[in-house]
Parts: structure tokens; sequence; C-alpha cells
């Protein structure tokens, strides 16, 4: 395996790419950082960005990886090594979707029926642990993140689908749960381009932003889903800065992280 991650992805004439493809995929469980990221995943990422399958095969691999035994596999659990599967999972749909020749014939039904299981995935993940030690990246948060942007930004995404999709971007960046593995980065990206490339109204965006609220500004779940939120919005604004220094919505964003400033809150006394 480690020949073929070497070459990109060049398979021997006597390997086939599709029964290989399907034993990577269930190597996602495991608890070996080795096998599941460095050698299977990467192979795996390979195989998809080399066009190295059957184009209904692309079809076939969304349907697997979005599946109860993948996606889904053992759902709700914490602290547990089911986690690598879900994660790894869900990273395959932007890999899928963000293939330029490939993403425009996958049929509008398949994007939109992707997009509600990621959707769905996205609310019902328990373990948003980022680096576990000793068993490598879970990062459900970040791989989550690029899927719901790659959904967005395919033309079949409707526009309702979009709108839940910024939803549950709002809802990652204020999880109450330790994000410290640069989640705030990849989220604000994922929200940066949906905003930027598919025309979301302004209105649309302003009431979005205004949800970026606590109604309890105290105890431990209230601190964490506030400083999440904070390192969220403060990513969106250089996002925003760096691509264009007039951008009108570097005010709004810069409001919305009052809301979280301690010192605001509190008072600098």
């Amino acid at each position: 395996m480690r020949k073929m991650v070497n070459e990109d992805g060049l398979l021997p004439r006597t390997v086939s790419a599709w029964p290989l493809m399907l034993s990577l995929i269930e190597n996602f469980a495991s608890s070996d950082a080795h096998l599941r990221d460095e050698l299977s995943y990467s192979l795996v990422a390979q195989l998809i960005l080399r066009n190295g399958l059957a184009g209904d095969q692309y079809e076939e691999l969304l349907r697997i990886a979005t599946d109860e035994a993948h996606l889904f596999f053992r759902i709700g659990e914490t602290d547990s090594d089911s986690v690598f599967m879900r994660s790894f999972s869900v990273l395959l749909v932007p890999l899928v979707i963000d293939r330029a020749d490939q993403s425009a014939s996958l049929p509008q039904d398949l994007v939109q029926s992707v997009t509600e299981s990621v959707l769905h995935y996205a609310s019902s993940e328990r373990d948003w642990r980022g680096y576990i030690p000793g068993k490598g990246w879970a990062h459900a948060v970040t791989h989550t993140a690029d899927a719901l942007g790659a959904c967005a930004l395919h033309p079949a995404t409707a526009g309702e689908q979009v709108k839940r999709i910024l939803e549950s971007i709002r809802q990652l960046a204020m999880l109450p749960s330790p994000l410290g593995y640069l989640e705030d980065d990849r989220l604000a990206m994922a929200a940066f381009s949906i905003i930027q490339k598919r025309g979301v109204h302004e209105s649309v965006a302003d009431r979005w932003l205004d949800a970026f609220q606590l109604l309890d500004l105290r105890g431990q779940d209230a601190t964490l889903s506030g400083a999440n939120a904070e390192h969220f919005l403060r990513s969106l604004y250089f996002r925003f800065l760096h691509a264009d220094r007039s951008s009108g919505w570097l005010p709004k964003i810069e409001f919305a992280v009052t809301r979280f400033d301690v010192f605001q809150i509190h008072g600098s006394g």
C-alpha cells in the first residue's frame, strides 16, 4: 500500500480500483493512525483525485460513505474509536463533490440526499475531539465543515438547504466542547465561501450573524460555547479582511464579536 501512496495512487495492473476502494474505507475504523490516515485515506484521496473510478462508482461511493455503517456508525458514542469511521467517512463527501469534471454530472437528488445526511450527521455527532494521543486525528468538526462547504457550493443544493448549512456551521462554531485544533478556521472558510460564492442574500446573512448570541453567560458550557463562537467570528473577520479590506461584512462581524468579549460583557473594571 505504501508503494501505491508514494506513486500518487497509481495502481498495479493486477489491482482493481473499486474493490481496493471498498477495502480501504473499512480501514477508517482503525485506531492506527498510520493505517487509517497516512495509508488508507491518502490512497482513497489519490484514487478519487486521479479519476481512478468509473463514473457511477463515485455516486455509489457517496451513498456508501453516508450510510448507517459509515457516516452513522455507532453514532452518539463519545470517547470511543467509532468516531474515526464517522469522521473519515464524512471527509469523502468533499473529495467526491469537489471533483470538477464529475461534480456537474452527479444526480441532483443524490447531492441533495447527501446534503441531508451530512446535516443530520452534524446535529447527531457527540464526539468532537480533535487530536487523540496515540491514535491521531479524529477532527470531526473540521471534516464536517469541509463537507458542509462542499455541499453548499454544489449547484444542485437548494437555497433552503444552504440556509440550513449555514445554521449547522453556526451550531458547530458554538459547541460547548473545547475546540483547539484550528476548527474555527475550517468552519470560517466554509461559511466565507458559502456567503461569497452562493450569493447568500444580505438579510439572510444578517440574521445568521445575529443568531451568534448566548442566553446564559455563566457556567462551563456557556464559557466554552462563547469562546468557540468568538474564535470563529474572528477567523471569519480575517477571511473577509484578506479578501476585501472595504467589505461591508467587517463591521457586522466585529459587532457580533463584541457579544462574546468578556471585557464588553462584564466591563473593563
